[in-house]
């Protein structure tokens, strides 16, 4: 696959709770820093997670992206894992390693002092590469659950949007498959989510989108409403707006 130099693993596991009662899923996702280039990570993890339980996306200073998740088993009754290269569009991955910088790569803790602050999972920010002299290298990371600081929330914003986008674009693959008729609705959801700014890397799931745009045995609306999507995506789908993170 691309994105040359990063290995992942998803390790699932099962532990058996006391008194015999259940099965309670383990998971890993680790990144394996390349041996150069600089590479930008973001890690999510939280049990309660929707749609993703744990996710790691890295992106390269090249733009090759490397997304690993876990799902929910809420969703689909399955803790099921699912991996995928692309490339991210100039702007995102640009806006990135600026942001990166701006937060000095990371270094710091940029967890909010608020308090009744509620969880919405862990998330971590990693930075491994050149610093600002250019000649040393640096390695940082940052943990937090919510960030008072703008960059910070604009990166998790981001990347949050692009676990979402490729959620949407795997279970499109799967109801093109086993539920045409349910299809629209998910489709006017995505469009929704789009609108909102929570979905970035459109361009990402552009091969589902067409399939569909172009099946003559669907729903006209479902074909008119993915084409809409490509269009938009073929217009730079991802959005720059700041919102914050949920």
């Amino acid at each position: 696959m691309r994105f040359a130099g990063l290995k992942y693993a998803v390790i699932t596991g099962a532990v058996l709770c006391s008194l015999g009662a259940a099965a309670q899923a383990v998971h890993e996702v680790t990144a394996v820093p390349p041996p150069t280039g600089a590479y930008v990570a973001f890690k999510f993890d939280w049990d309660q997670g929707q749609p993703w339980v744990k996710y790691t996306i890295s992106v390269d200073d090249s733009g090759d992206a490397r997304f690993e998740g876990v799902g929910s088993p809420s969703e689909n009754g399955d803790n099921d894992s699912f991996s995928q290269d692309f490339t991210m569009s100039a702007a995102n991955r640009h806006k990135i390693f600026e942001l990166a910088k701006k937060t000095n790569y990371f270094q710091g803790n940029f967890e909010g002092k608020q308090k009744n602050i509620a969880r919405t999972g862990e998330k971590t920010l990693e930075y491994h590469g050149k610093g600002d002299d250019g000649a040393q290298a640096v390695s940082h990371t940052t943990t937090y659950n919510y960030s008072p600081g703008s960059d910070i929330q604009e990166l998790t914003r981001l990347f949050q949007a692009i676990a979402l986008t490729l959620d949407f674009g795997r279970k499109l693959a799967f109801q093109y498959r086993f539920d045409k008729l349910g299809m629209d609705d998910r489709l006017k959801s995505l469009q929704d989510m789009q609108a909102s700014h929570f979905v970035e890397e459109l361009e990402v799931i552009e091969p589902i989108l067409q399939k569909i745009a172009d099946d003559p045995n669907l729903m006209n609306i479902a074909r008119t409403t993915a084409k809409q999507l490509l269009n938009s995506a073929g217009a730079g789908g991802g959005h720059s707006q700041t919102t914050s993170q949920p």
